[in-house]
């Protein structure tokens, strides 16, 4: 592709185009392997995402509910579908939060706690499985220059007008 590329139009440099179609097919095919590792404990990665971020929060496993919708960038209606359905599965209570009537504590159940470590451990397991084709220190090389390149993207200068 950069090749023909520079053949057919020799008066630009296509090589950040190859670089950013290597991240978005990494993250592609990354996503995949990532859902269908996590479809095994039988939820999906925004699931997961809930189940993990309410088990890293300690005991008692708990958020309200608004701090877990932005912590995981979501909006009310999103956050509120997600919970539904976690609810149905047993896997988190919902209850009025006592330091803020007005607010909703989610909170995980047994059940939930348990699968969500489950699932953890063969999520962190399916990532190492991934990066095994690097060595640590490529794997901290790839780790800081992503990083900044993060940074240079989410900084004022790259916002997208209505972002």
């Amino acid at each position: 592709m950069v090749e023909e590329w520079r053949r057919e139009r020799p008066d630009l440099d296509p090589t950040p185009m190859a670089l950013f179609g290597l991240l978005t097919r990494a993250d592609v095919l990354a996503g995949k392997r990532i859902a269908a590792g996590l479809a095994t404990a039988g939820v999906n990665r925004g699931e997961f995402d809930v189940l993990a971020t309410l088990r890293r929060a300690g005991t008692p496993y708990a958020r309200a509910a608004g701090a877990l919708a932005q912590s995981l960038l979501l909006s009310p209606g999103a956050m509120t579908n997600r919970l539904d359905k976690l609810e149905g599965m047993g896997l988190i209570t919902r209850t009025v939060d006592p330091d803020d009537r007005r607010s909703v504590r989610i909170a995980l159940t047994r059940s939930g706690r348990r699968l969500v470590d489950e699932a953890t451990t063969r999520h962190v397991e399916n990532l190492a499985e991934m990066l095994a084709g690097l060595r640590r220190d490529e794997r901290d090389e790839l780790s800081v220059l992503l990083g900044r390149l993060l940074s240079s993207l989410e900084s004022p200068a790259h916002d997208v007008a209505g972002d």
